[in-house]
């Protein structure tokens, strides 16, 4: 067999998590609340002064997508305002450790189950994935660590054209587990296995989620607190791509002409293009969002990488049944008035089964709400204790977050919105808030996209005029929100996920009409193979359509300038600068839609040659 691509980054080390800096999180906190104090000014100053009525059909959507993008900056200063750090601890070794004991219980080693969960994955990725388990270190030899590979693909031998995945477990001695159905999703699986096996802390793994040997011995100590129900660990993708030189990137795009076009470059051959090509790199969601939420214990988990606690887990189960037990008792009560409760109650109860994690296509932060509302801890582990592949073409990224964007709103227009949940503080409600509403961006991207083009071939300014006043509270208000960016993310680079984020608006769209119209949601498994679709169009379409139309109505109204006929030459300078800055940002978007295998397999060439250079 050809060796899997991802082989040769098996010696790349995971980053080092950010270091909290007093002094910077004060300076912080100060450019914060001067942004907070500016942008209200702003927008005052735009309700009472600038807001075209002659046209309020383009110039109040533009405004109200301004609040909406403002109160998303506001909730991000609130999600990053404090931050807490909890010392690493050594690892537990006894039961009493991290809970209280019955009266009549004896205490012992505690034990923990490794969860590793597959549907359709090759079997050489999950065969890493358990030799690496399988390497796992714990300083208690006495302490029991079972490994348990969940297989949700029923492949168990009895489809000879299968892999047989039962077969790869007994090969490495540990317990294989399945199930005849899929209900559930992947919450399913692991519910199936959850009364199958009896761990007091559960490591959750994705099919190639590849632990370091110290995973347990640093992840296990916090949960000597006795209300921590879950410490997630970042989820290091070490696959991500290198890219390539410029001039290498134009040849293979363009052949000739490329080559040529290259030499009329300076320094063609030393900048890079094509590094993180999709923007999946998850630093900064975990080493930034994540890890700042731990000061409000509003860190949710993000399923693989985490160690959870059983009893929290039960716990949530026998809650949540009763609930629907009684729910359904009253029901049956309406329809026949004089059934006998204890008799109902014993039929509902062999109809509903105890679910530890929430089925739903998002059972991670789903669950993650319930713990929370439910009084539970949790925590974010600063430093990466796994590995995992990232998406390697832009259509399984697509569905990958699309994925996260439709679970995500699915949860918020139910009944368990966290920002409504019972039992839920304040700061809660607020993280979760600012997760929803990343998700809810389409609604003023949309418009910020769209009102340069419109501007250019209508000529009606969005704001009576572009005048001193408007540029001398608009210049400090977005120099202000950059450093709001910039200071809060600790130096991290937020250029790549800033321009993911403005350009995911039609995945986040089409995850909104999905969830609206009550659409079935599908949960698409990430592939874990190099799979390149021939065509990317019907995810770029839009952003080629705003790129086409940005251009035409640019050189139409360079020809106005010309010949003088142009209305207004600060409205005109003014939508060239706002136009210049979203093509900055959905560019990257199209051009990572045309990364193809050939592109992908050519980086993997300039990487070998990297390392080849440095041995020698």
């Amino acid at each position: 067999m050809t060796q899997p691509y991802y082989r040769i980054f098996e010696n790349r080390k995971p980053y080092r998590p950010a270091r909290f800096n007093m002094w910077w999180d004060l300076i912080f906190r100060f450019v914060s609340i001067l942004f907070i104090f500016i942008g209200l000014d702003y927008l005052i100053w735009r309700w009472n002064h600038s807001i075209n009525w002659d046209a309020a059909w383009l110039s109040l959507p533009l405004y109200f997508a301004e609040v909406l993008a403002f109160i998303g900056s506001v909730l991000t200063v609130i999600n990053y305002w404090a931050h807490r750090d909890i010392p690493m601890q050594k690892p537990v070794h006894l039961l009493s450790e991290i809970q209280d004991l019955k009266p009549d219980e004896k205490d012992r080693p505690v034990a923990i189950d490794l969860y590793i969960t597959t549907y359709n994955e090759e079997q050489y990725i999950v065969e890493d994935t358990i030799r690496d388990a399988l390497k796992l270190k714990y300083p208690y030899h006495d302490v029991q660590i079972n490994i348990y590979l969940l297989d949700d693909g029923r492949r168990d031998g009895r489809d000879p054209s299968k892999e047989n995945f039962k077969k790869l477990a007994e090969k490495y001695g540990i317990r294989y587990i399945t199930r005849e159905n899929n209900t559930g999703f992947k919450a399913g699986n692991m519910n199936n296995a959850f009364y199958q096996t009896d761990g007091d802390l559960i490591v959750i793994l994705d099919a190639d989620t590849r632990v370091f040997p110290e995973f347990l011995t640093h992840m296990t100590g916090y949960f000597r607190d006795k209300k921590m129900a879950w410490v997630q660990s970042p989820q290091w993708f070490y696959d991500l791509p290198e890219g390539l030189p410029l001039n290498r990137y134009l040849e293979l795009k363009f052949g000739k002409t490329g080559k040529w076009l290259a030499k009329l470059i300076p320094f063609s051959n030393k900048y890079i293009t094509g590094k993180n090509i999709f923007g999946t790199d998850p630093e900064m969601f975990y080493d930034i969002i994540l890890r700042r939420r731990n000061a409000a214990n509003a860190a949710f988990s993000c399923g693989a990488g985490s160690v959870q606690r059983r009893t929290a887990l039960h716990a949530l189960a026998v809650d949540e049944r009763e609930k629907q037990i009684r729910k359904l008792i009253k029901q049956d009560l309406k329809k026949n008035p004089l059934a006998d409760c204890e008799t109902l109650r014993k039929k509902r109860e062999k109809e509903i089964e105890l679910r530890p994690f929430a089925h739903h296509i998002s059972e991670d932060i789903f669950t993650s709400i319930k713990l929370h509302a439910r009084k539970w801890k949790s925590y974010q582990h600063p430093y990466p204790e796994c590995k995992m592949l990232s998406p390697q073409s832009f259509d399984i990224f697509i569905k990958q977050f699309s994925r996260y964007a439709e679970g995500t709103l699915d949860i918020a227009f139910s009944k368990d919105n966290p920002v409504f949940k019972r039992g839920l503080t304040l700061r809660q409600r607020l993280a979760y808030l600012e997760t929803i509403w990343s998700y809810l961006s389409p609604f003023w991207l949309i418009i910020f996209l769209i009102y340069p083009p419109l501007f250019y071939f209508t000529l009606i300014p969005p704001l009576k005029a572009f005048s001193f006043d408007f540029f001398v509270r608009i210049v400090p208000f977005l120099m202000l929100n950059v450093l709001v960016t910039n200071i809060g993310n600790w130096g991290k680079d937020t250029k790549r996920p800033e321009q993911f984020y403005q350009a995911g608006f039609w995945y986040k769209l089409q995850a909104l009409y999905k969830v609206l119209t009550k659409k079935k949601i599908k949960f698409n498994v990430t592939s874990k193979t190099v799979k390149y679709s021939p065509s990317n169009l019907k995810h770029i379409w839009p952003h080629l359509t705003l790129v086409g139309l940005t251009f035409t109505g640019i050189l139409y109204n360079l020809y106005l300038v010309y010949a003088g006929l142009h209305p207004s030459y600060s409205a005109f300078f003014a939508n060239v600068f706002w136009s210049t800055y979203m093509l900055y940002l959905i560019t990257p978007y199209i051009r990572a839609a045309r990364w193809n295998e050939k592109m992908f397999r050519a980086s993997l060439d300039f990487y070998k040659e990297k390392q080849n250079l440095a041995a020698s």
